[in-house]
């Protein structure tokens, strides 16, 4: 394990084997200024850096997290047998182009909220045998269903088959 890691040993030597640095002198405040007041604009939500992703409760946004495989498989053949539109994402926490192309995912659940957006961890027990039968290979996979037909399929992270693919299934209705 040790092989893994940074030899932290070759950055930071031992203590005993530094040099020692004189010792200065620290001026203390004694009666610091107060923190100034956050701007009213200010929310505890995350940063526009980390933004929130695939809350169902956020706004206008169709974004939904499926959070078992019982509840998967519910959701698809309800989508299938009612004859929704709707759209299936398919994801991996250790993915990085999913987590590249997540906010422009949410952005488009913002932008048509009358398609709901289903999130399917692919790691999610119980899913796999679900997944082969879906043909779902590798991930980020977006499946887009019409009157419970897979009518088209985007894999990778390519913003402008995404949105495309979604401004069809949007015109479909």
């Amino acid at each position: 394990m040790a092989r893994r890691l940074c030899r932290l040993s070759r950055l930071f030597p031992l203590a005993s084997a530094a040099p020692k640095l004189p010792h200065l002198p620290v001026a203390v405040n004694p009666s610091p200024a107060p923190a100034p007041a956050l701007p009213s604009s200010y929310s505890a939500s995350p940063s526009p850096a980390l933004p929130r992703l695939f809350s169902s409760s956020a706004g206008g946004s169709s974004m939904v997290v499926v959070g078992s495989a019982d509840s998967f498989a519910s959701i698809l053949s309800k989508v299938q047998d009612e004859k929704r539109p709707a759209v299936f994402y398919y994801t991996a926490v250790w993915c990085g182009p999913c987590r590249a192309i997540a906010p422009f995912i949410s952005k488009l659940s913002d932008r048509y909220p009358s398609i709901p957006v289903y999130k399917v961890d692919i790691d999610m027990q119980g899913v796999g045998s679900k997944l082969g039968e879906l043909k779902v290979y590798s991930v980020p996979t977006f499946h887009f269903y019409h009157k419970g037909e897979k009518t088209s399929e985007v894999v990778g992270a390519d913003t402008k088959k995404l949105e495309a693919a979604m401004e069809s299934l949007h015109k479909q209705q």
